[in-house]
């Protein structure tokens, strides 16, 4: 048999030998689980204390003072922003600004997330992005925009002078004129990553939404009205590893090529589960497969990219007591464990 020769499918040059292996194993002190309640710090320990559970992760690179880290992702990444900025981290998107005008009108006052985890400060929600591919849809936006050749820059007419952004969450129907405004605020928002020195972005979800009339991925599901006004416009998508994959590559790319070729990267997982899925399977079946897919596919583009890292945020909150990880809705993380998990983050970092 030759070297590097494949065997039942496996190419033996991407394997180590097993003595390596067991050395690594033997050295790893929280290579076990359940880890042992009586050690200090270890996993099991902080489970029978009902602790945080703040796993061990050893960083690829480290960030200093005179870096400054652009955020995007879902609403667990306005948590992390919120923790940075506490926490003295210089954060692109802190003063970021946004109309309260422009809003539903019921979003903040029903939205138990937005008064506790963001001490009721919304402004920042409306840049959440959920999907690797509206997070590459921004991105392209940004640094590729000859893509984008929709007049209405894929705005939707509902009626006369009743638009709606697809792309910004949270916002009601508007006219042209403050639809577009609106938009132009997101979109310098998203400019801010030219000036920034690590994206940290935080992936959501796989279930997918796309405009046909437009072909541009959405941020947002369309409500059930605008679903029954053009019953084949909007198409679901449930993303697979493979795109998940080549979204980031793309969004890796793009910045690398057109903003710096240095950029550092971190990426996580929402622990946010999955709200809504608009596939046959339960929420609990279907949500699983999106944090699976999406932590796969952030694993094999992690690999082999010394700019680009991981931080296991979604398996530190998950690990935790649920007692002291989730809100009363069981979806949005606890403020003290996020700046627990993020505290960590920035130790880790910043040293």
């Amino acid at each position: 048999m030759r070297k590097g020769e494949r065997v039942t499918g496996v190419d033996l040059s991407r394997t180590i030998p097993g003595i390596a292996a067991l050395k690594t194993a033997a050295a790893n002190s929280h290579g076990r689980f359940p880890f042992a309640a009586n050690e200090p710090d270890s996993a099991g320990w902080r489970m029978a204390q009902a602790a945080p559970v703040l796993v061990k992760s050893t960083p690829k690179f480290r960030l200093s003072a005179a870096d400054t880290v652009f955020t995007m992702g879902s609403c667990f990444a306005r948590n992390v922003e919120e923790s940075l900025i506490r926490l003295g981290i210089k954060v692109s998107l802190a003063d970021f600004d946004f109309p309260l005008s422009y809003f539903h009108p019921n979003y903040g006052r029903l939205n138990t997330w937005v008064n506790t985890s963001l001490h009721g400060n919304m402004v920042r929600s409306v840049l959440n992005k959920y999907t690797p591919l509206s997070m590459l849809n921004e991105f392209e936006r940004l640094l590729r925009p000859e893509a984008f050749t929709d007049p209405h820059e894929g705005l939707i007419q509902v009626e006369p002078d009743k638009w709606f952004d697809p792309h910004i969450k949270n916002t009601r129907m508007m006219t042209s004129e403050e639809a577009r405004a609106a938009r132009a605020l997101v979109e310098t928002a998203t400019a801010r990553v030219r000036d920034a020195t690590t994206v940290f972005l935080t992936l959501g979800f796989t279930e997918t939404w796309i405009d046909s009339a437009t072909g541009y991925v959405l941020n947002v599901a369309p409500s059930p009205l605008l679903i029954r006004k053009w019953p084949n416009r909007f198409r679901f998508y449930n993303a697979t590893h493979a795109d998940v994959l080549s979204s980031l590559e793309q969004i890796y790319d793009l910045t690398c090529a057109r903003i710096r070729h240095d950029m550092k990267f971190v990426v996580t997982v929402s622990p946010v589960p999955l709200g809504t899925t608009f596939t046959d399977m339960d929420v609990i079946t279907a949500n699983a497969y999106s944090k699976a897919t999406l932590r796969a596919a952030v694993g094999e583009f992690c690999a082999g990219r010394d700019n680009v890292d991981y931080y296991p945020s979604y398996e530190m909150v998950t690990a935790t007591d649920p007692r002291i990880a989730w809100q009363e809705d069981r979806i949005h993380v606890t403020v003290p464990l996020v700046d627990a998990v993020i505290g960590r983050f920035v130790e880790t970092y910043f040293g």
